[in-house]
């Protein structure tokens, strides 16, 4: 017997916006789930201080993430703080592909990787690109040319193209950000 394909969410920003982005997650999962995961792409900490108690209560366990999430964005309000909490915890140790754990259900896809999630192969690459030298940002720089023969497609990355070239994925997400 074969077994049934990952069903994944997506998402793009979420801006800290949990509640909104818990909510709805729950409703879909209700109407056409169950779902095994949740993958965010783009922002997703805040733009202001003011959005930060929303992420704080999920990160600190006041409120509970409901299901399995991965996020690339470590960038914005209190990404800094946060982060560099979960990187010193005992469980985040070592070479992980998977997700760094920020708490219970939510795991941070930091830098760049690949692993399994419930069958599919999964390869990311985080950050924002920007010529600034913040962390969790690259540039071109950062990786080596693409190899002769790869196409620079008009308002493609040539970084992501060398990626996606030299893995030939099934299906490919990006976030772009203008």
């Amino acid at each position: 017997m074969a077994l049934s394909p990952p069903r994944i969410l997506l998402c793009g920003d979420v801006l800290g916006r949990l509640n909104q982005l818990y909510k709805r997650v729950l409703s879909v999962n209700k109407s056409t789930g169950p779902f095994d995961a949740l993958l965010c792409v783009g922002q997703f900490f805040p733009d202001s201080v003011d959005e930060l108690d929303e992420v704080a209560n999920f990160l600190e366990g006041r409120s509970q993430v409901p299901i399995p999430t991965y996020f690339t964005g470590d960038y914005g309000v209190g990404a800094a703080r946060f982060l560099s909490s979960a990187v010193k915890l005992p469980s985040n140790k070592g070479f992980k592909t998977d997700g760094l754990e920020i708490c219970p259900n939510l795991y941070w896809l930091r830098a760049s990787g690949k692993f399994s999630l419930h069958g599919l192969s999964v390869v990311y690459l985080s950050g924002a690109q920007s010529q600034d030298a913040d962390a969790g940002v690259w540039n071109s720089s950062d990786l080596s040319e693409a190899p002769p023969g790869v196409s620079d497609l008009s308002g493609s990355d040539p970084t992501v193209a060398e990626l996606v070239a030299e893995i030939k994925p099934r299906h490919v997400i990006s976030y772009c950000w203008k």
